[in-house]
């Protein structure tokens, strides 16, 4: 398989199928928006917060705390609620994440 530039390999490949750097909203269990940033990575791989993302949880920067006292499901020292994370990663549900249209 060639693609400009030349071969694509594995690890290229995955870079290209990567949803990082997408912005996004995360969602409350209700639906409701908590917060924006951006999706830092979807490697399920990767450990954020003391756990690994897996197939179930994206790791995000957020950059906007909507509703600042929203609790964080994964809490951790003194990192409570969306406001506490702001410019900072978090890990949450990737059911609970809406990616934005590039």
């Amino acid at each position: 398989m060639k693609k400009a530039g030349g071969p694509v390999n594995e690890e290229s490949a995955a870079i290209i199928d990567s949803l990082a750097g997408r912005r996004l909203r995360i969602l409350s269990f209700s639906g409701q928006v908590f917060a924006s940033g951006i999706l830092m990575s979807d490697d399920n791989d990767n450990v954020v917060m003391g756990k690994k993302l897996g197939g179930e949880y994206y790791e995000a920067s957020i950059l906007i705390a909507h509703d600042p006292t929203a609790s964080l499901f994964n809490k951790d020292a003194g990192r409570k609620n969306m406001n506490d994370v702001v410019g900072s990663h978090i890990i949450w549900f990737r059911e609970y994440v809406e990616l934005e249209d590039n």
